[in-house]
């Protein structure tokens, strides 16, 4: 019966015959001087050794983790694929950051225009105030010299 790390091994093992690595290679990576080493360690005969799990996370960026404990990734990223990543992430929280900027601005814009809004409403009802107060005192005016028409007549 196969325990953790032997059945973790035999997975990874699998997955790496998978992406077309010869088995003899694979061995030689992982400091075995034969194939029939390998062969022991995936039949639970022997146990996988210390140098052979260095070797392995090393030369296959295995996952220590899931290695031992089956749990998490089976790979590691690259360190290409991690700058890359840090890449994005500088990228990306750049764009954020300008991405603030133009809101904060963008509300001092509104709040200026909000402003002016209600300054034009004001400056329109004080002009409506006016037109009416004008004609009022327009009409006042006509009255008055029609009043003064009819009296002189």
């Amino acid at each position: 019966m196969k325990f953790g790390i032997q059945k973790n091994f035999n997975v990874i093992y699998g997955t790496i015959m998978n992406q077309g690595i010869k088995r003899t290679a694979f061995a030689k990576s992982m400091g075995y001087s034969s194939t029939a080493q390998l062969s022991s360690t995936l039949d639970g005969d022997a146990l996988i050794s210390t140098k052979a799990v260095i070797e392995l996370i090393k030369n296959f960026n295995v996952n220590p983790t899931f290695l031992f404990t089956g749990q998490g990734p089976m790979f590691l990223a690259e360190k290409e694929e991690i700058e890359e990543l840090k890449d994005q992430i500088k990228f990306i929280e750049n764009q954020k950051n300008k991405s603030a900027k133009t809101v904060l601005e963008m509300r001092e814009m509104i709040e200026l225009l909000e402003k002016r809004n209600g300054d034009l409403i004001d400056m329109t009802a004080l002009a409506l105030k006016n037109y009416k107060d004008e004609q009022v005192k327009k009409k006042m005016e006509e009255e008055k010299q029609e009043e003064n028409i009819t009296n002189n007549n």
